[in-house]
């Protein structure tokens, strides 16, 4: 057992085997042989897993990972000669649960200073995983609040933005964002036209043809949009995407002429998304068109005016139909 040749010191094994079950992290020690040697009580709580059913048993069976019996397995790096071997992941156990956690491994040492195996110390983060949550859903709400107040005054604005949403969360999988990405994406997209608000209804709908000074009020839209938004603490670049929706890539955009890899590429997603929206839907100066038609102008236009991954992934996701925008000819 490694409590006979694993702690020396001022404390005696038992007393060092106090202060690590004391610990609010799971510490789990595993042998060269995989085999698991020692768990603490917090490993027990958190997995429901009793010293008993993990001794001598393999670490791979009871807590299984991604990492398992590849190159990144700590043990494998701790055998490589790292002196720590640190990561976040989903912490899997053989009791078919997991908790995400951040897991840091170090190696440990016999009495004669050889390595014998590591020390695994689990840092459960379901709390903070909770918290972050409850603070996606507060800030989904505020997002849905600001929806809302647009959908109010504009039902065009609103059917648009919702559709451009769909639309910028399939082309953002297409391209392989986290979820945690596409979900800031999303929420952009959501709102934005939310500058809009301060666009006269006369000029929103007007239907002919808009004057220089109303173009230039429209043309403000993503000013007030970011204006509104900048000093509140979203985790992700919301202002910014929605400041950048009308840059394009060879400078030609409003409002700062950005091109570009100065444009972010959420802002580059919004801008092909929004832009296939505009063309597709029906509006009482011009009639829709089709999706096709839509997609000439993006690829026409593809690599200058529009960021070519995006187009190409914009055309992949509309082939495959994997995102139904709905009816656009009422809205």
């Amino acid at each position: 057992m490694m409590e006979n040749n694993v702690f020396s010191g001022t404390l005696d094994n038992q007393e060092a085997l106090q202060v690590l079950d004391s610990l609010p992290d799971a510490v789990v020690v595993i042998g060269l042989d995989f085999n698991v040697r020692w768990v603490n009580k917090t490993f027990t709580k958190l997995t429901g897993i009793s010293r008993g059913q993990a001794f001598n048993k393999k670490c791979y069976d009871v807590f299984p990972g991604h990492v398992c019996r590849t190159q990144e397995c700590p043990l494998s790096c701790i055998l490589k000669g790292a002196e720590q071997c640190r990561y976040e992941a989903d912490k899997h156990y053989a009791v078919n649960r997991s908790s995400p956690g951040i897991i840091t491994a170090t190696p440990y040492k016999a009495s004669d200073g050889t390595l014998a195996g590591i020390i695994e110390v689990v840092s459960d983060m379901t709390p903070l995983y909770e918290s972050r949550e409850r603070f996606r859903k507060a800030m989904g709400g505020v997002i849905q609040a600001m929806s809302l107040t647009i959908e109010k005054r504009d039902s065009y604005t609103a059917c648009h933005q919702r559709r451009v949403t769909k639309l910028c969360r399939g082309i953002a999988r297409e391209l392989g964002f986290s979820w945690e990405r596409t979900q800031g994406l999303r929420m952009a997209a959501a709102i934005h036209d939310l500058g809009k608000i301060l666009v006269p209804a006369a000029i929103l709908n007007k239907s002919g043809p808009l004057s220089e000074h109303e173009l230039a009020i429209i043309r403000a839209h993503p000013q007030s949009a970011f204006d509104i938004l900048k000093d509140i603490d979203f985790p992700w670049p919301l202002a910014e995407t929605i400041y950048q929706h009308h840059e394009r890539m060879d400078g030609s955009g409003y409002p700062r002429g950005l091109s570009g890899n100065d444009i972010l590429i959420e802002a580059r997603i919004l801008a092909v998304a929004d832009v296939f929206d505009a063309i597709t839907c029906f509006r009482s100066y011009r009639p829709a068109v089709g999706p096709d038609t839509a997609l000439a102008e993006l690829k026409a236009n593809r690599g200058t005016r529009y960021d070519e991954d995006v187009v190409d992934a914009c055309e992949r996701v509309m082939i495959s139909g994997k995102v139904d925008l709905g009816d656009t000819k009422k809205n």
